[in-house]
């Protein structure tokens, strides 16, 4: 599968479970710790987000030709806090509307983003010399853990 197809399948696999576990939640009743959650992922992709201007570093797995590698705010703990954050926000709406179904599609999520922070991992290592000594100092979505 040519790289650009493979790219635009996980992105799309990952808004696509992000909506089944959007659809049905009760925003409006959310329980303390989904808050805290949801809260904690706005949070971290604020951050990120204001963080990552400084690069040309976009959705797709691939990085753009300009970009630069970013090692600063969140990206000084993990490696992938835009992927964290996807994570949190989801487990909060699981938590909150939890059954079988929504535990699948947040597996399925989950699966798909550790599939496609491996790839864009790899193509982060031909890129950046310095990738490897960065990896081994950051963990890969949260810290101390994973």
């Amino acid at each position: 599968m040519p790289d650009r197809i493979k790219s635009i399948l996980l992105v799309t696999l990952q808004f696509i479970f992000i909506l089944l576990l959007l659809i049905r939640s009760r925003l409006n009743e959310l329980w303390l710790v989904p808050a805290i959650f949801i809260s904690l992922s706005v949070l971290l992709v604020v951050w990120a987000i204001a963080t990552m201007q400084k690069s040309k570093l976009r959705i797709l797995p691939e990085p753009s030709a300009g970009a630069t590698l970013i090692t600063d705010g969140p990206y000084h703990f993990i490696r992938h806090p835009m992927y964290t954050s996807i994570l949190l926000g989801t487990s909060g709406l699981l938590i909150n509307h939890f059954n079988r179904i929504r535990l699948g599609f947040f597996i399925a999520l989950a699966l798909v983003l550790i599939i496609k922070l491996t790839w864009e991992e790899k193509m982060l290592l031909q890129k950046f010399g310095r990738y490897k000594i960065y990896m081994a100092n950051t963990s890969r979505l949260f810290p101390f853990l994973f």
